[in-house]
């Protein structure tokens, strides 16, 4: 049965970026002279290994999806107002550079994979991701993401999600069982956070600010003329076909695409959530047995 694989593309991009610039940092410093290829490089590299873990078969659908400007500056001036200053601070990065380069690299995979590249100009990449399985609701919906946010996605039956942070066989990428989807929700409604800049007053909390937070934080129920937007958009998907000679001109291109459909390295839903349940009870039993210690260290 095909799949939808949705690729939050923020999640994938930052991080290359940033490994490429601690590497330049390094090579200025004088503590190596490797040759340090561009972001973009280690960017397409990261969605093709995620690709490969998943299993792209035909029929399959993959969506990345791109940041717009947030509708959500429009109820709060303090949503992400942090962003600008935090770029600011990576002053190796040329951002308008930057931004230029990767739009050339999306529209260079756009008319050469049969990838779509999705954008509305009003939404947040995360909005996209949130409108997948709502709209392809009898389909299942793979999310592909580094954010949190994105966890309570979870909530929807036709949905699984892959952490491209976590590890499986050595490199990163692999199925997250999510427990408690609304949970995520409510916590960040009762807490804020910070790293969104939504922060909370503890001292004049009205309900008003709570609804504010709820509305901005809840990906499960968005306002109906972002929905309605986004929906039109997933609605009319066009058929694309591969032109590989169009592929941007990295080493190897044509091969390295081509091997998300081999079957070698598929990691399983089911395989993943294994692991995780060893994971978890490695870590219960680490815990309990530094409280047995502790208990121990206070009888003596």
């Amino acid at each position: 049965m095909s799949k939808i694989i949705c690729i939050d593309s923020s999640t994938l991009f930052f991080p290359a970026l940033f490994s490429w610039e601690r590497q330049m940092i390094d090579k200025h410093k004088g503590l190596h002279n490797r040759v340090v290829l561009p972001p973009q490089y280690y960017y397409f590299n990261s969605i093709t290994s995620c690709l490969k873990k998943i299993g792209v078969d035909e029929g399959d659908k993959v969506i990345i999806t791109l940041e717009g400007k947030s509708w959500r500056k429009d109820y709060s001036a303090s949503y992400k107002a942090q962003r600008a200053g935090d770029r600011e601070k990576h002053t190796l990065i040329d951002w308008d550079k930057t931004w230029k380069i990767l739009g050339d690299l999306h529209t260079a995979l756009d008319e050469s994979t049969d990838w779509h590249f999705l954008r509305e100009w009003k939404s947040e990449s995360d909005d996209i991701c949130a409108m997948v399985p709502k709209v392809f609701k009898d389909t299942e919906c793979v999310i592909v993401t580094g954010d949190k946010d994105l966890h309570q996605l979870a909530y929807w039956p036709n949905v699984k999600i892959f952490n491209v942070n976590k590890k499986v066989n050595g490199s990163k990428g692999m199925y997250e069982k999510i427990d408690n989807p609304l949970k995520i929700i409510a916590d960040k409604v009762r807490l804020g956070d910070i790293s969104d800049n939504i922060l909370v007053d503890k001292q004049d909390d009205t309900p008003e600010d709570v609804e504010l937070r709820r509305l901005i934080i809840n990906l499960l129920e968005l306002p109906d003329y972002i929905e309605e937007a986004i929906k039109k958009i997933l609605e009319n998907l066009p058929e694309k076909e591969l032109n590989l000679d169009r592929l941007p001109p990295f080493k190897d291109v044509k091969e390295k695409f081509l091997k998300i459909y081999n079957k070698d390295k598929i990691v399983t839903y089911e395989y993943c959530l294994r692991l995780q349940e060893k994971r978890d009870a490695k870590k219960l039993k680490i815990k309990q047995e530094k409280a047995e210690a502790k208990k121990k260290e206070k009888r003596k």
